[in-house]
C-alpha cells in the first residue's frame, strides 16, 4: 500500500511565484515533513497530474523541495521600502492572452512565466523555450534527477494505483479538479481519494471572492468532495463548515478527521537585527477584505487623534496584496499611510519575518474568518502574544494565549489594543506565561497524523 501525495498545485504555484505563502504553505511543509519521515519507502510517493489530467506521473519531491528552500533562500536580502506601498492584484479577470498561456505545456510556460514575472533577460528565456522545444521531440525521459538537473526534466513515469493505496492533495484541489472520468477510473482500481479542507470562505462569504474562485469552489463542493473516502482538516470549525456546505447541497458527507496544525517549531535561537527603528505592532498576512486591514486603518486613526500617554506605535502590514484590494490601498494611499504610523513589508522572506517577530510589541490577527489562523500560530512559536479575532477557528489556533476581541467591534478591538499599548505589563505576563506553558506545533506532528490515518486503513 502506498499513500500517493498529489503536489500538482505546488509545482504550478512555483511557476508564477517564489516562496510558499498560505494553503501552499502548508501543503509544502506538510509535504517536507512526510518525506523527512519516510525518506524512501514505498508507502510514501508523490506524484501530479499530466496536461490533460487524465494520469498521475511521479515526481521526485526532494528535487523539488531542495528547488524551493534554495530560492527562498536566494530571496533573503535586506527587508524591502518600508513605505512602498503594495501593487494590488487586478480585480478584473486574467486577459484573453494570459488565458491563452496557461494553457500551454509546462515546458512553455515556465520561461514564458519568468519572462514576464521574473524580469530575466530574453536570451535566457528564449533558451529555455527552445530547450523545451527540443525535449518534446525527444522520447520521454527517466524519472526526475537530482535537484541539479531539474530544469532539464521533462516527463516523468506514470503510476499505476493499486487496490488499497491513497491519493491524497493536500492542496487548493478546487482549482484544478480531477475529471469525473478520472475519479471514475480511480474508484474502479479500489485505490481511495483524500482532500483537505482548509476553508469554506468561497461558499459561506462569497462576496470576499473572485467570482472564478466562487465558481470552481461550488463545483468542487458538488461534484470532488463527495466522491471522497476521507477529508482531512486541522480545525474542527472547518469540519463543521464542511458539513454544513454539503448538507444545504443535499450531498453526501465523507468521513472527516482533524489532524494537527503544524508548524516550523520555537522561534530562532539567534537575535536578529531589528528591522524597524520604532517600536511596532505586527500584522502577518495576505491583504485582503476579509483579513480585516480596513478594521485595524480605522483603529489606528483613532489612536494617532487620541495617542495613548506612551505614544502610538507603528502598525506594520507584512504580507502580500491579494484579490479586490483596491480600495483599501487606495485608503492608505489617501491617508498618506498615517504620515508614517502604517507600513508595509511585501511578502518577507523566512529571515525578514522572524525578524519582524523578534522585535515587536506584540501581533495583531483581525481576521473576519479563518480556517485556522497561521500566523496566531506563527507568533507564539516566536513567543509574542496575539491581539486576536474571536471568529471562526481562530481561537482554535490561540487558545489561552491570545486577547480576543469581536472583529466586527472596531469600538472594542481599539480599547483592547489601546490597553495593551497603555499597560505593556500586561503583554509581558502573556509572553512569560506563553514561554512557560505553549508547546510549538510541528509540521511531522501534521504530516505523521495524515500518514498513520492512511496507513491504518490497509
Amino acid at each position: 500500500m502506498t499513500v500517493w501525495l498529489d503536489v500538482d498545485d505546488l509545482i504550478r504555484f512555483f511557476q508564477i511565484a517564489k516562496r510558499p505563502t498560505g494553503i501552499q504553505r502548508f501543503s509544502f511543509e506538510v509535504c517536507a515533513a512526510a518525506a523527512a519521515l519516510y525518506g524512501n519507502s514505498p508507502k510514501l510517493g508523490f506524484c501530479r497530474r499530466n496536461e490533460l489530467g487524465t494520469r498521475l506521473l511521479t515526481v521526485n519531491f526532494t528535487a523539488l523541495e531542495a528547488l524551493v528552500r534554495t530560492t527562498s533562500d536566494q530571496l533573503d536580502h535586506a527587508l524591502p521600502a518600508l513605505h512602498t506601498p503594495p501593487a494590488p492584484s487586478p480585480d478584473t479577470p486574467p486577459s484573453r492572452l494570459f488565458q491563452a498561456a496557461r494553457r500551454l505545456p509546462l515546458p512553455y510556460r515556465l520561461p514564458l512565466g519568468e519572462i514576464y514575472r521574473s524580469g530575466i533577460t530574453a536570451g535566457r528565456a528564449l533558451k529555455a523555450l527552445a530547450k523545451a522545444g527540443l525535449a518534446t521531440a525527444r522520447p520521454a525521459p527517466a524519472p526526475l534527477q537530482p535537484v541539479a538537473h531539474v530544469a532539464a526534466e521533462t516527463e516523468p513515469q506514470p503510476i499505476v494505483l493499486r487496490s488499497g493505496d491513497w491519493l491524497i492533495n493536500l492542496g487548493a484541489s478546487w482549482e484544478r479538479p480531477y475529471t469525473p472520468t478520472f475519479l471514475n477510473h480511480l474508484a474502479s482500481t479500489g485505490a481511495r481519494f483524500g482532500l483537505f479542507a482548509h476553508d469554506m470562505i468561497p461558499d459561506l462569504f462569497p462576496e470576499w471572492c473572485t467570482q472564478s474562485m466562487v465558481r470552481d469552489f461550488s463545483s468542487w463542493l458538488d461534484d470532488t468532495v463527495p466522491r471522497t473516502d476521507r477529508m482531512f482538516a486541522i480545525s474542527n470549525h472547518t469540519l463543521k463548515d464542511l458539513k454544513f456546505c454539503l448538507e444545504r447541497r443535499n450531498r453526501s458527507v465523507p468521513a472527516r478527521t482533524l489532524l494537527p496544525p503544524g508548524g516550523n517549531g520555537g522561534a530562532p535561537p539567534t537575535s536578529l537585527p531589528r528591522p524597524v527603528a520604532q517600536p511596532y505592532v505586527l500584522m502577518v498576512g495576505t491583504i485582503e477584505a476579509r483579513k480585516n486591514h480596513g478594521g485595524m486603518l480605522r483603529v489606528w486613526r483613532h489612536l494617532v487623534n487620541n495617542p495613548p500617554a506612551n505614544g502610538v506605535p507603528v502598525l506594520i502590514f507584512a504580507g502580500k496584496a491579494g484579490w479586490l484590494t483596491g480600495d483599501l490601498i487606495q485608503q492608505l494611499e489617501n491617508a498618506s499611510y498615517l504620515d508614517g504610523k502604517i507600513l508595509f513589508i511585501d511578502q518577507p522572506s523566512e529571515t525578514q519575518l522572524a525578524a519582524l517577530y523578534q522585535h515587536c510589541l506584540f501581533t495583531l490577527y483581525p481576521s473576519l474568518y479563518e480556517g485556522w489562523g497561521l500566523p496566531v500560530t506563527e507568533s507564539l512559536c516566536h513567543g509574542k502574544p496575539v491581539m486576536a479575532s474571536s471568529s471562526s477557528a481562530i481561537p482554535e489556533a490561540g487558545g489561552s494565549y491570545c486577547c480576543y476581541f469581536d472583529p466586527d467591534d472596531i469600538t472594542q478591538a481599539q480599547e483592547k489594543i489601546r490597553l495593551w499599548i497603555e499597560e505593556p505589563e500586561l503583554v509581558s505576563r502573556m509572553a512569560a506565561r506563553i514561554s512557560s506553558d505553549f508547546t510549538p506545533p510541528q509540521w511531522r506532528d501534521t504530516a505523521s497524523a495524515l500518514l498513520e490515518c492512511c496507513l491504518s486503513e490497509a
